[in-house]
């Protein structure tokens, strides 16, 4: 009898251990943390699809750059005008630029004697200042003067400036030259100085991206 009684007490006793077993909360599965995948943005990239070793000329005390085309007189700014224009009449091509050629041929010979002096007074400029290697310096000149007016990227936009300003040559008086040409500078430039400022934000924009990102340029 006291055995069964002992027997008794411990299926009482387990019984009840399993009712509080089944009574507690079954523990929260555990969850893995949500790793969020890193992304770098990409890098900034030139304006115009332009070298990253492009140069980009100083900007000078009375606010213009400095580039080939500063500190002229009214023969050397016309002068340099033209060498636009040549250059556009023979880069600039398809349809909406086609008109440049006639216009630069006519510019030259409605304006051949005005053209052909300005040319003789910038040579005797170089021969005064540079004496009797004046030549190979006007030509390095030259060949400087065409380089900056053909830079690639930036084409489009100044085939655009120089229709606008071929229009102008074709029309404009002998007496009427100084004028247009210096107006001519700054239409034909505005294309450059538009893109050394973007070309200055996109290296601010480069610095401040390596700086969070590292120097990787990719």
């Amino acid at each position: 009898m006291i055995q069964g009684i002992k027997n008794l007490r411990l299926v009482v006793a387990g019984a009840a251990v399993a009712v509080l077993a089944a009574c507690q909360t079954a523990p929260p599965p555990v969850v893995a943390p949500v790793v969020q995948p890193t992304y770098t943005p990409r890098a900034p990239t030139t304006p115009f699809g332009a070298s990253t070793n492009t140069i980009v000329p100083a900007l000078r005390a009375d606010g213009l750059r400095q580039t080939i085309n500063r500190d002229l007189g009214p023969l050397e700014t016309l002068w340099h005008v033209r060498a636009a224009l040549n250059v556009a009449a023979l880069s600039c091509t398809g349809p909406q630029y086609a008109r440049l050629v006639s216009d630069y041929n006519a510019f030259i010979g409605n304006n051949k004697k005005y053209l052909r002096n300005a040319n003789n007074a910038i040579i005797s400029k170089y021969r005064r200042e540079q004496g009797s290697g004046y030549k190979k310096v006007h030509d390095r000149h030259q060949t400087s003067l065409y380089n900056y007016w053909s830079f690639s990227p930036l084409r489009r936009p100044f085939c655009d400036q120089a229709v606008q300003v071929s229009q102008r040559a074709i029309i404009t008086e002998e007496d009427g030259m100084k004028d247009f040409g210096a107006q001519a500078l700054v239409e034909l430039e505005k294309p450059f100085n538009d893109f050394y400022l973007a070309y200055e934000e996109y290296e601010r924009d480069l610095a401040a991206w390596r700086a969070q990102y590292g120097n990787s340029a990719n």
